[in-house]
């Protein structure tokens, strides 16, 4: 399970990961971007939503559970916002037919992928839609590691052990009480087991981290 802190506040614990490059990796999976219509799960502030806009979706709908996220992405113009779990949302567009060019997922798949919602995510997506997402390869170990450091004048400790298939994180930055939160390890071969049944999934390995390009059949 896992809190949700206000964007402010995430923004500065994981101070180290929020403007990273994976954006752009992200948006160039999706690409062409120009006149579609796309989706971010677990969204956040909007930060992709809003690259994808910028880079020429025509509108987009931002899925996040948390209020507090959600709420500084209300900024964007052409940019919806649902502040639903997952699984919810993506009910809810299917009830009502809804069909989209582009759905994506920033560092978050692992809180809410399974067998239902890959099933989900394939019906909300036009035939030749692409569903990206990034996430981590490696299993973690069941010993809890800690990875201490500084950055932008602050210091840093993680902790993260993986307990049955769920990951445990403690994120803790100096003068902030520490967030925590867990989500399920999901191995390659799972992965690709889940999407293969409605997409055509590509994936690309830069160490540690594998972007996923998932083309709906």
């Amino acid at each position: 399970m896992s809190s949700y802190p206000s964007h402010h506040v995430y923004e500065a614990l994981y101070a180290k990961y929020y403007s990273g490059r994976d954006i752009q990796e992200l948006l160039q999976l999706l690409e062409p971007l120009e006149g579609s219509w796309i989706i971010d799960l677990c969204g956040g502030d909007g930060r992709l939503a809003k690259a994808a806009l910028e880079a020429g979706a025509s509108s987009g709908l931002l899925v996040d559970a948390s209020k507090d996220m959600a709420s500084a992405a209300q900024r964007y113009p052409h940019l919806l916002i649902r502040v639903q779990p997952v699984h919810d949302a993506l009910i809810g567009l299917r009830m009502r037919g809804a069909r989209y060019d582009r759905v994506v997922c920033r560092q978050a798949v692992n809180y809410w992928l399974n067998e239902s919602a890959a099933g989900l995510v394939s019906r909300v997506l036009k035939p030749g839609g692409i569903f990206a997402f990034n996430t981590f390869n490696e299993k973690p170990t069941t010993l809890p590691r800690t990875k201490a450091y500084e950055y932008g004048g602050h210091s840093f400790v993680e902790i993260s052990w993986l307990v049955g298939d769920m990951v445990h994180h403690v994120q803790v930055r100096d003068g902030m009480e520490p967030h925590c939160t867990s989500f399920r390890w999901i191995p390659p071969e799972e992965f690709h087991a889940l999407l293969a049944p409605h997409f055509e999934v590509e994936e690309h390995r830069e160490g540690k981290t594998s972007l996923y390009k998932c083309t709906r059949k």
